[in-house]
């Protein structure tokens, strides 16, 4: 039994650690977004796209052909990729205020 708790302990810190490391790189992308994209696009923009991680790595070079800034490009491609995939649906279309 006392195997057993260590090993869901040691599984649990595992997972917390996991979810940790998964936070902060979500949060690193989400600044390279803020940094990179946001000067120039609207998050609006950025959300209704849906690339292949190759796709938005053009979309990256594109930019940063045109001045934008990429601090990190690995760190934005990453994001880009895994929130905005081509295997996730595009959001439905914010309504207005006001039209229903």
């Amino acid at each position: 039994m006392r195997k057993l708790m260590s090993a869901a302990g040691g599984l649990l810190a595992v997972a917390v650690f996991g979810l940790a490391a998964e936070s902060q790189a979500n949060e690193a992308g989400r600044k390279a977004e803020r940094t990179a994209c946001i000067a120039c696009h609207s998050l609006r923009l950025i959300d209704s796209q849906r690339l292949s991680a190759a796709a938005w790595g053009k979309e990256i070079d594109k930019m940063v052909g045109w001045g934008a800034t990429v601090p990190d490009r690995q760190v934005l491609l990453d994001y880009l990729a895994s929130e905005y995939s081509d295997a996730k649906p595009v959001p439905a279309p914010a309504m207005s205020v006001g039209l229903k």
